[in-house]
């Protein structure tokens, strides 16, 4: 504020001297303390610069090894937590089917040692036509079947999400120019 003399009070040292206005904060200061204004403002200045610079190398490197950034790493860790529920689901599901083939693999063994019964006697005997050779066949041919496709068991895969999805989302937000101020 101007007093009677045409002089303003200084906002540092408070004393009514002649002032300039500083063009960016507005505020008055003596040619004294206009300096100090000013090299605080140089101050800041370096910082802002060497935070630049700083950001700059942290640029440099998301360019030079873009598989390092953050998000990358978080699409790696969804990635593994997913192999990893896989992998565990396909293990209980091999212990269930382990579990179960053990009942009808025994009745199979059982099956064939009968036909091996059948096949022996036949053979000691001599007593065998094109028509047992033929029933022997089906016989064995039915239990390789069973063996490789049983008929209580099978394998399904249902359409269900038990892993969480994941994609990428990019807003329309777009980086703004800097403005530039000259004025002190």
């Amino acid at each position: 504020m101007a007093t009677a003399t045409g002089k303003t009070r200084c906002v540092i040292c408070d004393k009514e001297k002649a002032t300039m206005r500083c063009g960016g904060c507005s505020q008055e200061f003596c040619y004294k303390h206009l300096g100090h204004h000013r090299q605080a403002l140089n101050q800041q200045l370096d910082e802002i610069e060497v935070n630049r610079d700083i950001f700059r190398q942290s640029l440099t490197q998301q360019i030079e090894k873009p598989n390092n950034h953050i998000l990358i790493q978080q699409i790696d860790d969804w990635e593994q937590k997913s192999i990893k529920i896989i992998q565990q689901t396909a293990e209980d599901v091999r212990q269930t089917f382990l579990k179960n083939t053990n009942k009808y693999v025994h009745q199979i063994e059982t099956e064939l040692n009968k036909l091996t019964d059948q096949l022996r006697e036949s053979r000691q005997e001599d007593d065998f036509n094109e028509i047992n050779l033929r029933l022997f066949q089906e016989e064995l041919d039915k239990l390789t079947n069973t063996l490789i496709k049983p008929s209580n068991i099978s394998i399904r895969e249902e359409s269900t999400s038990f892993i969480n999805k994941i994609s990428v989302h990019v807003s329309g937000k777009s980086l703004t120019s800097i403005p530039k101020d000259e004025n002190y």
